[in-house]
Formats: C-alpha cells, sequence, structure tokens
C-alpha cells in the first residue's frame, strides 16, 4: 500500500500546483504580515536593546522562519476533512481500499511539500532581502532542521485530522477550527517569539505538542540548543507525534461508527 500513499501525496502536491494566484497572494500576505512582526520586533528591541542569549537578528530570522512554517505546518482556516463530512462525501473516502487516517495524513503531507518549495522558501528568501536576516551557513544547523521538519509536519497534520474529525458530533465546526488554529499559533510563537514569554508560561509551553510544530526546529535551525537539547526535543517530538497519531486512529475508529450512508 506505500506506493499508494506516495502516488496520494504526490497527486496532492500537484494539485496545488493549479492554484498559482492563490498561491502567490498567500504569499504577498505571508510577507506582509511578517515585515509588520519584524518591524514590531525592531521597536522592542529599540526599546529594550538586551534580550538574554538572542540578538536582534535572532529574533528577526526566528520571525520570518515561522512565517515560513506557517501554511507548512499549520496553516490557517484548514477545513478539507470537516466539509467532506458535513456535505456526506467522507463516505467515499471510507470505502476507499486503503486506510482513512493514512489516506488523509498522505494528503496534507503532500501538499505539505508544496508549501514548504513555493511559500516557506520564497518567504524565507524575502526576509534575507528586506531585513538581511541571512542564514546559518554550519551543516548542523540544516541537519538539525531537516531531522525535526518531518516529525513536525507530521504534527501539524495530526493536529489539524483531530480539530476536523470533530465534525462528526458538530453541526458547525468553523468555530472549533479558528479556535484551534489560534491556540496553535499562540503556543508555536507565530505571534509572540515563546523565548519572549515569561518565565512560568514558557516552562509549561515547551511540554506542550505545539513547541515540536515550529519553535523546536527554529531554535535548533538558529544553533540555540545544545546537542543534549536537541536529542531531548526531538525524542519529545516523536512521543507527541505518537501520541496524536493514537488519540486520531482512537478516534476515527468511534466516528466512523456513526456513519450511515444510503444502502448501507
Amino acid at each position: 500500500m506505500f506506493p499508494f500513499y506516495v502516488e496520494v501525496a504526490l497527486t496532492a502536491f500537484r494539485r496545488q500546483l493549479i492554484y498559482r494566484w492563490a498561491n502567490i497572494s498567500g504569499l504577498v500576505t505571508n510577507i506582509f504580515f511578517c515585515t509588520l512582526f519584524s518591524y514590531i520586533i525592531l521597536a522592542l528591541y529599540h526599546a529594550r536593546p538586551a534580550v538574554p542569549g538572542y540578538s536582534v537578528q535572532d529574533s528577526l530570522r526566528y520571525t520570518w522562519l515561522l512565517q515560513s512554517f506557517l501554511m507548512v505546518i499549520s496553516p490557517f482556516g484548514w477545513m478539507d476533512l470537516m466539509m467532506t463530512i458535513r456535505t456526506g462525501e467522507v463516505v467515499s473516502d471510507l470505502s476507499k481500499p486503503c486506510d482513512f487516517c493514512w489516506y488523509w495524513f498522505s494528503r496534507e503531507v503532500g501538499r505539505s511539500l508544496f508549501f514548504l518549495l513555493f511559500r516557506g522558501l520564497p518567504i524565507y528568501v524575502a526576509g534575507m532581502f528586506l531585513f538581511h536576516i541571512g542564514a546559518p551557513i554550519s551543516w548542523t544547523n540544516w541537519g538539525t532542521l531537516l531531522l525535526m521538519l518531518p516529525p513536525a509536519i507530521l504534527l501539524g497534520v495530526a493536529y489539524r485530522f483531530l480539530y476536523n474529525i470533530f465534525a462528526f458530533w458538530i453541526l458547525e465546526g468553523r468555530a472549533m477550527v479558528t479556535m484551534s488554529v489560534v491556540i496553535s499559533q499562540f503556543f508555536t510563537g507565530s505571534y509572540v517569539p515563546v523565548y519572549f514569554f515569561p518565565g512560568w508560561l514558557r516552562s509549561f509551553t515547551v511540554w506542550l505538542p505545539f513547541n515540536g510544530f515550529m519553535n523546536a526546529p527554529a531554535l535548533a535551525f538558529l544553533g540555540k540548543m545544545t546537542l543534549t537539547d536537541f536529542w531531548f526535543e526531538f525524542v519529545r517530538q516523536l512521543g507527541w507525534l505518537l501520541v496524536l497519531i493514537l488519540i486520531a486512529r482512537a478516534v476515527t475508529t468511534i466516528a466512523t461508527r456513526r456513519v450511515v450512508s444510503q444502502g448501507g
């Protein structure tokens, strides 16, 4: 079945290529908001020049990096699965000769790879030109990012799969989607870098699954982790991924018992 899921991912990747103007408009929007956040960061450093362990370039690089990850890991307003449940099209997906969870995971992995290449990279390059943030040149920084990025993408897929599948129980799920996205955006550091959080909040945040979405990969890329810290974060990231996948499969099993189709 593995070749089937690979083909599903490739099909999802190719499907996104069709929406060129949607991607361009989204790219411009991301760059605009990241530019706005960058000027806020500059204003903060102007008022308080010293932030322990992080220079203004570190914070700008962190901001652009998280904005680059945004559509790759935690896209705003993703309701594809929820809409198939509302319209009844989910019955068709459940009838496919494949695992329902892995089918949707494969679709979203393909979609994430598209946004990594055509949204994430251009956004970061724009930051390099607009704010001269540069990029680490050490192979260690790139190696840690390459290790942490795949589990981060899968964490994002598992999380949005979960808040979408609750459409089996509720009639209107858009409010839940908005709330879930806002929560994830806050705890990933998309609004305010996690290292700016008060100590008690930061200590709480790093134990949440959201830390493995974008904050931990970004800090690893910036070289703000020791080797021991990196492996600890990587294991914690994998642990949360396993937990979310098991929850997703359990909830799917319960939810699909409720599906009733005409003649079946």
